[in-house]
């Protein structure tokens, strides 16, 4: 059977360069099923943008309008609630598309159990000029069994492509704090990802599919170096805390028929994994509660415990006992 793809576009005063973004889902190789384009009210000329897109569209566009604004984050999850086909491509307004993007995706639909699609990318600045690669980790063209990544791993969600009954599980209403940012809940991408690989298996494609574009008003993809600060510190780890916690609970109210609906899915195994890596986030929050000089003891401690081994695979977990040692020594 044909699977059909529903992109879905999230814009928010996007004139700049989302001409560039429309002309290039026009000029896929393989058709989408239909693009939703959703405004988060918008008061630049994205409208006529998006109105002159339809009139071109050689396949349904649906346009939905937030008033007032709803955040990056609803918009997106509020629009892909309405789509209607197989799987779901969330789309930047920003960025630039590879002419076979949906094409090549196509290619993995009916690989068994799986139930999201992500790619590499290449960055290009405001000027639309080549100025590197972005791969998130991906090295080769590969199949990832369900819970092969961290738990509070991701990739952009210009990256990925998601089953479409897989954001169906659960409503978005439910899903837990951000990691990242938890004053908010879950981004898009991120409960994508969580449900996604939860429930099945992931296709990694090393080629660059979109052309990341990299500029001012990126609301990510900066990078920076963390606070050591010991209140900052323990505030992020509360907010993993709180996230991981919010995991468990969702894996929890998933609906009994989902075994049935997705094969992979394992849920004890899925409790276990995640109710491991929140055992790891609670343990660490006792070194932000020591002074630095007992802080580092403690660190020895959960290492030699198991604390920083990885819930996947038991692998030590390098980046957090780095992390850790940064704000053993006030580095």
């Amino acid at each position: 059977m044909n699977q059909r793809i529903s992109i879905v576009l999230a814009t928010f005063n996007g004139e700049r360069f989302l001409d560039q973004q429309l002309q290039s889902l026009l000029s896929q190789t393989v058709k989408p099923f239909e693009v939703i384009v959703s405004d988060d009210n918008s008061t630049d000329h994205t409208d006529g943008l998006i109105v002159s897109f339809e009139k071109r569209a050689p396949f349904p566009v649906r346009r939905l309008k937030n008033k007032p604004s709803l955040g990056f984050r609803e918009n997106f999850l509020n629009a892909a609630s309405k789509a209607s086909g197989d799987w779901i491509a969330f789309c930047d307004q920003d960025d630039i598309w590879r002419r076979d993007k949906l094409e090549v995706c196509q290619g993995f639909f009916t690989a068994e159990g799986v139930t999201q699609i992500v790619h590499q990318a290449r960055l290009i600045d405001s000027s639309g000029t080549a100025i590197g690669s972005f791969n998130q980790g991906i090295e080769r063209t590969s199949v990832r069994p369900a819970l092969f990544y961290d738990v509070w791993h991701t990739f952009l969600g210009f990256s990925m492509m998601v089953r479409r009954d897989v954001m169906n599980t659960l409503p978005f209403s439910e899903r837990f704090v951000d990691y990242i940012e938890p004053k908010h809940l879950i981004a898009h991408d991120r409960w994508g990802f969580f449900l996604a690989q939860t429930l099945g298996k992931t296709v990694e494609i090393a080629e660059p599919l979109v052309c990341y574009r990299q500029h001012a008003s990126n609301l990510f993809g900066k990078s920076g170096r963390g606070s050591t600060q010991a209140a900052d510190i323990r505030r992020k780890n509360l907010g993993y805390i709180e996230a991981t916690r919010g995991m468990l609970g969702c894996i929890a109210k998933l609906p009994r028929m989902t075994e049935a609906q997705f094969p992979g899915f394992r849920r004890e195994v899925a409790l276990g994994v995640y109710a491991s890596a929140l055992s790891q986030v609670e343990a660490r929050a006792n070194i932000y509660e020591l002074d630095r000089h007992l802080a580092f003891a403690e660190l020895v401690r959960l290492i030699l415990a198991g604390a920083y081994r990885s819930a996947q695979n038991g692998r030590l977990r390098w980046r957090s006992v780095a992390r850790d040692l940064a704000y053993c020594f006030g580095a």
